[in-house]
């Protein structure tokens, strides 16, 4: 069984929705992330980071980094089609789209939630932040419409982790207003009924 340490409005929602979807058996524990919880000694042992998510392995070991957590669960349960296998033509995307959400939009969501640690002028690096959101989508926007999902007509995690991603725009809507592709992206994730078990629970 693993075991998912997660926190409410946090990376920890696509893994969640992974686990959900997969079928896999995982007990959820809770993380007090406004308690700071995660930068105990105790959390800080599984995830040295200081951040949520973590997942205890049933060999014991634990794994950090939501997007890794989301790829491994995608190998070990290749049933649940929710990344292409080895050697399929559409694996290299689900790399490129997996890489590209973990390593643009979601550091830079930092500089809007937490523009002091950027510069003394916080308003211009969550400015900023803003721009460079909006911009990072827009290329998420334009890849979907060449097909229903990112991986054209293929659903996938990658789905999943961008729905995460868009729930963290303030307001989510205002995205969507801007980005329908995403908009239906997003909706489509929400109307499976595995990911919205997980959508639930993170909702405030």
């Amino acid at each position: 069984m693993f075991k998912f340490f997660w926190a409410p409005e946090t990376a920890s929602l696509a893994p969640m929705a992974v686990l959900e979807e997969v079928g896999a058996e995982y007990e959820a524990i809770l993380i007090d992330y406004e308690g700071r919880q995660q930068k105990s000694a105790d959390y800080l042992a599984l995830n040295p980071c200081g951040l949520i998510p973590a997942m205890t392995l049933p060999d014991g070991r634990t794994m950090f980094e939501a997007a890794a957590i989301v790829m491994h669960l995608c190998d070990l349960y290749p049933a649940a089609h929710l990344a292409p296998p080895p050697g399929d033509p559409d694996r290299p995307l689900f790399y490129q789209w997996m890489l590209y959400l973990a390593d643009s939009p979601q550091p830079t969501y930092r500089r809007y939630y937490y523009p002091d640690r950027f510069a003394a002028d916080e308003d211009d690096v969550r400015k900023r932040g803003v721009d460079a959101l909006l911009d990072e989508f827009a290329i998420v926007e334009g890849a979907l419409s060449h097909g229903e999902w990112l991986l054209g007509n293929r659903f996938s995690a990658c789905d999943i982790y961008l729905h995460m991603l868009t729930t963290w725009f303030e307001p989510p809507e205002a995205l969507y207003a801007r980005f329908p592709n995403i908009a239906r992206v997003a909706a489509g994730v929400e109307d499976r009924p595995a990911s919205a078990r997980a959508i639930a629970r993170h909702r405030p």
